[in-house]
């Protein structure tokens, strides 16, 4: 699926922020239904004990427009899950080339392990996705040589079903709760740019933003 790019040029009139705002959550739905669509694998990053920011990629598996949550999978042993755990802050950053947008998200997580949320996760995954969680080592342990950490058995093959339920242990789901939103439109007749904020109440208040 390509997303087209917003189309503010069409008329003498700027979009309304509602507007916008409802391109946003489509692009975010995109995204998770769409491996090739840029929001399907954003930038997370969490603050470790070391200082500054952990980045890395990961894949978006969930939007709630009515709860305003982001949610992706982890292995539990990660260090993003310990980052969480010590401080639950998380900020994505999303881009999608064809759509021309940039969307930067502050948020809460939540990790959850072994309970309603990561069992539906779960039963929903693939057989190799299923695999992913069943290396023996922690994810970033140091290694003597390249490996996948997957047992031998696996190198080359998906599990059984059977065989899969050993990662299940590992599976984990991470939802952030965000009430601020940055959007930026990028074109070559000039930026636009916005935030979105919500009030512990849910009440939004919206502004235009110099890019």
């Amino acid at each position: 699926m390509v997303t087209m790019p917003l189309d503010i040029w069409s008329s003498d009139d700027e979009p309304r922020l509602g507007v916008v705002l409802d391109e946003i959550w489509t692009l975010l739905e995109e995204g998770v239904t769409d491996r090739r669509h840029g929001f399907h694998t954003p930038v997370a990053a969490t603050l470790p004990d070391s200082g500054g920011a952990a980045l890395r990629t990961v894949v978006l598996r969930h939007v709630d427009r009515e709860a305003r949550c982001l949610r992706f999978h982890t292995d539990i042993r990660s260090k993003k899950v310990q980052d969480l755990k010590a401080d639950p802050r998380i900020s994505f950053l999303f881009y999608d080339r064809g759509a021309q947008t940039q969307i930067r998200v502050d948020a809460v997580a939540t990790v959850s392990h072994k309970d309603e949320v990561t069992a539906a996760a779960w039963e929903k995954l693939t057989l190799d996705n299923r695999r992913e969680y069943m290396a023996a080592e922690h994810p970033g342990e140091p290694s003597a040589w390249p490996t996948s950490g997957l047992p031998p058995e696996l190198q080359e093959r998906d599990p059984t079903l059977e065989e899969s339920e050993k990662g299940y242990k590992e599976f984990a789901v991470v939802s952030a709760s965000f009430s601020k939103l940055e959007w930026l439109y990028v074109c070559h007749e000039g930026h636009r740019r916005a935030r979105f904020d919500w009030t512990a109440e849910g009440e939004l208040d919206t502004t235009w933003l110099v890019p």
